[in-house]
């Protein structure tokens, strides 16, 4: 299946709730609302529609840090932001993570293949086996 169709009904739920999200944001508004629950169901729809955990936590790290001001007496700016920041850090970092070990996984079991083959076969005519621990890779 084509990789752009395979998350398609996620993708147009996705769009539709971002631009529903887009026509009733208010920005200037300050009803809890306006200022939390729209931006993180545009986060949301940000993660059906591009289907990268990655880059929405990046955003989202992004905007909340930039929104935050740990000394303010409103509690949407002083709690509310520096906690989502720090929620889409450690989801990044995990994300990123995984990412980083499954790539090095990936390419351990990419590097061992070939050895792993070559000790299934039977040893050539001529070539001794010189113990169980020993490495056949041609060097000596």
């Amino acid at each position: 299946m084509n990789p752009l169709l395979q998350h398609l009904p996620q993708r147009a739920v996705g769009l539709v709730l971002l631009l529903a999200a887009m026509v009733a944001y208010e920005p200037g508004d300050s009803a809890l609302l306006q200022r939390l629950f729209i931006p993180l169901l545009m986060a949301a729809a940000a993660a059906m529609l591009v289907q990268n955990v990655a880059a929405v936590a990046l955003g989202a790290l992004l905007l909340a840090a930039i929104h935050s001001d740990l000394g303010s007496q409103d509690w949407v700016r002083g709690q509310a932001y520096p906690a989502l920041a720090l929620l889409a850090g450690v989801i990044l970092l995990a994300a990123l993570g995984r990412r980083f070990r499954r790539r090095i996984l990936d390419t351990r079991e990419a590097r061992w293949a070939p050895r792993r083959r070559g000790a299934d076969e039977p040893p050539a005519a001529g070539q001794q086996e010189t113990g169980a621990g020993s490495h056949r890779s041609g060097r000596t």
